[in-house]
């Protein structure tokens, strides 16, 4: 019969709110992600290190994760994460635009294999309406106010809707109505120009979303002042919403000159052309600005984690030099490996009794092999002690246990945890009966100490003290008979003194009996191996500890190479003759630009927008930092700009 290996991963555990909602540029849920093994139990003592969370946005090419891939590592454990063994994807970034996405995660078995999870498909939603946009951005009117419709037409065809903050369309469930009105860049000035019917305001209705507006045109000999640019400010009204949406400002210029107006018209498509060149030119230098504060910080988190870890590698007497680094590591890693592998095959105590093949999760095995003792002595005494219990099989339900009676006819003796009275159970932090009130009552012999402090768990740390503080309770060691008799003798003066065990295998029951063969442990060998199997030794697990730091020394040195190469990369980058062109380009477009508006009498259109919300102007550097993502796409996207484009 084939037992089912309790350390061979088969699959990802993934457990997250299937009912939350995934909203643009938000955060998402957390993810708890547990490694199972073949017994169907949860893997313990993985590096975090090995487990990733890739997301990507779906497409029809199929639902294979790509190269460029978003990859997250997971979160600290925090102290009331209980489960034991699970790891922790918590505030990962939602992406900022809607659609079908994917995310996986994987667990690195080794340098070449990963076990990776079933896919989680999310569907990523519009965020909260913030403001009104038109679908196409129209060019710059320059009107007058004579009798041609065409001279007089501010808009066609004008589609407006919703979106996000991250220009997601949303909002498609609203319904009211969007009130054109026409303002000038003053308040006070009551001679502005009116609609057709002469009226200042229009109505539209927003119906599933959107509004259309087929035409806006101004009343023939309609007022307002030559060569001044005023503003249609379409607002939303909608009673469904509680909040206040942003509207859409769009300036146009008037004139009374006919010829005037059609020569400014000209001057106001070339400003449309030049305003989008310069903000294509400032989205490239911003994004590639931001990409590169956002590399230096990396290369000065990737520097601090190396002289972190460099220091913790230090307190191990364990340095390494300033070069030739990754060979030097290579080797002491083979070394230390090496060294481990030759301590962890040399024989060390072990308890032969066959175990209980688990079943479910709800079998934690035979007590012989839920602890470990590194005394030899220790393990003796306490194993023979416990002797009549070391076969019993502990459960974590009645269900299980009796499941088990069932399938032995009874022989199987089972112990569920959900049947023990837990409000009896010892205090594992109280002290030692000698001291009272915190002071010591009387000096001890012989080196007591509690039983149960003398073992170690490798799983289940909270169940295994539950049934070995019921199955030794307040149990003390101490080196000695003679040692133990004095110890009872005192305590017994102050308070009630529990069983005591000696290090030579001599057992005081809590009523003082001692002596005779069923009081004392045998040797060894006539435990017939039903003894508490010696944990790894200590120095093994220094070893491991120092082969981790060692393996995460060599990550953090390679990452410092990698972020340096990407810093030195983009500074190049940012040098070429290509961006210098571009560059000399923005300081032209933005000088005509300049001359453009001067000649045709605007306010740039920063200014006027800020000036008729009535909010403060925003300096960019009060603005949050862009996830690296949207830094990234942007610059992507920004690197290929070229003459033609503008």
């Amino acid at each position: 019969m084939i037992l089912p290996d309790p350390e061979k991963p088969v699959r990802l555990n993934v457990k997250y709110d299937k009912d939350a909602s995934f909203l643009a540029g938000g955060l998402f849920t957390d993810f708890m992600i547990s490694v199972i093994s073949e017994d169907d139990s949860i893997i313990k003592n993985i590096n975090p290190a090995r487990i990733s969370m890739k997301m990507w946005k779906l497409s029809t090419s199929g639902n294979r994760p790509p190269a460029n891939a978003e990859t997250f590592s997971c979160n600290k454990i925090k102290d009331n994460d209980k489960e034991d063994g699970c790891f922790y994807f918590r505030d990962k970034v939602i992406p900022n635009k809607v659609g079908t996405y994917c995310i996986q995660f994987g667990f690195m078995m080794d340098k070449t294999n990963i076990l990776n999870s079933e896919q989680v498909i999310v569907e990523v939603l519009p965020n909260q309406p913030v403001k009104l946009v038109p679908k196409i951005k129209p060019p710059t009117p320059a009107v007058s106010n004579v009798r041609s419709v065409a001279s007089r037409t501010l808009v066609r065809d004008l589609h407006l809707s919703i979106t996000d903050d991250y220009n997601n369309h949303t909002g498609i469930d609203l319904v009211g109505t969007i009130i054109a009105t026409i303002k000038g860049s003053n308040e006070e000035d009551t001679d502005t120009p009116l609609f057709i019917g002469k009226v200042r305001t229009l109505e539209f209705p927003f119906v599933n979303g959107s509004a259309e507006i087929v035409s806006l045109v101004l009343a023939e000999s309609s007022p307002g002042r030559d060569s001044t640019e005023y503003f249609i400010v379409f607002e939303p009204r909608l009673p469904l919403l509680s909040r206040t949406l942003e509207p859409y400002i769009l300036p146009f210029m008037f004139y009374n000159d006919v010829k005037k107006q059609q020569q400014m018209a000209a001057l106001t498509k070339e400003k449309d052309q030049l305003s989008q060149s310069i903000i294509m030119y400032k989205s490239l230098f911003e994004a590639s600005q931001q990409l590169l504060n956002e590399m230096k910080c990396q290369v000065e988190e990737a520097r601090l984690k190396e002289a972190q870890l460099r220091n913790e590698l230090k307190i191990h007497n364990i340095d390494i030099p300033t070069t030739q680094q990754v060979p030097h590591i290579e080797a002491l890693l083979k070394r230390k490996l090496s060294e481990q592998e030759e301590l962890k095959k040399k024989p060390r105590r072990s308890c032969t009794l066959p175990n209980y093949t688990k079943g479910s999760g709800d079998v934690l095995g035979k007590i012989a092999h839920l602890a470990q003792i590194e005394d030899d002595r220790a393990a003796m005494v306490i194993s023979w002690h416990l002797a009549s219990d070391m076969d019993c099989v502990v459960t974590l339900t009645t269900d299980a246990a009796r499941r088990i009676y069932d399938e032995t006819q009874g022989r199987q003796q089972v112990l569920p945890l959900d049947s023990i009275y837990k409000k009896t159970l010892p205090d594992w932090k109280r002290p030692l009966p000698h001291f009272r009130n915190g002071k010591l009552y009387f000096k001890p012999i012989g080196d007591p100490v509690f039983a149960r402090d003398l073992l170690t768990f490798p799983d289940n740390v909270e169940h295994c003290e539950t049934v070995f503080g019921m199955l030794l309770g307040d149990t003390i060691i101490l080196d000695n008979l003679d040692a133990a008799n004095h110890y009872r003798k005192e305590v017994v003066k102050i308070t009630h003194c529990p069983t005591l065990l000696t290090r030579d295998g001599d057992r005081i029951r809590s009523n003082g009996k001692f002596g005779g063969l069923q009081n004392k442990a045998p040797p060894m060998d006539k435990l017939r191996g039903m003894v508490f199997g010696a944990p790894v030794p200590k120095q093994c697990l220094i070893l491991g500890e120092q082969i981790d730091l060692l393996q995460q020394y060599r990550s953090a040195v390679c990452k410092v190479d990698s972020v340096n190469k990407d810093l030195n990369s983009q500074l190049e980058y940012l040098r070429t003759p290509d961006m210098k062109k571009k560059k000399q380009e923005l300081d032209e477009h933005e000088k005509n630009l300049k001359l453009i508006e001067e000649k045709l009498g605007m306010t740039p259109i920063r200014k006027c927008n800020d000036s008729l919300r009535h909010s403060p102007k925003v300096e960019m550097t009060d603005c949050p930092i862009p996830p690296k993502r949207m830094r990234r796409e942007a610059t992507r996207q920004n690197r290929i700009i070229t003459k033609t484009d503008v």
